[in-house]
């Protein structure tokens, strides 16, 4: 695997298992300025907001610690990249 997909993998894991803890804190019910960087409440989810986004986080940290230790994309690699469009979607959505 050359070192610009690399990097694309290590940075869907840091930023899966940042969005993973945060939301657990979140749902939990502390409040700081951890769980409130670059977030904010959409309508569409309402009160789920806290916990739709666990299956995409877990599939993310997955998915790319598996891609990343046996250094080869293969199907999972391409299904973590094609996950990244859910992730633009539930940010855009209002």
């Amino acid at each position: 695997m050359n070192k610009f997909a690399r990097a694309v993998f290590i940075t869907i894991l840091l930023f899966s298992v940042y969005h993973l803890i945060r939301d657990a804190l979140q749902t939990l019910g502390f409040d700081s300025a951890f769980t409130n960087i670059l977030h904010w409440q959409h309508r569409w989810c309402a009160s789920y907001c806290g916990i739709v986004t666990y299956p995409l986080d877990i599939f993310g940290i997955v998915g790319s610690y598996l891609v990343l230790k046996r250094n080869r994309m293969g199907y999972l690699g391409v299904l973590t990249l094609a996950s990244l469009p859910l992730w633009l979607l539930v940010l855009l959505l209002p």
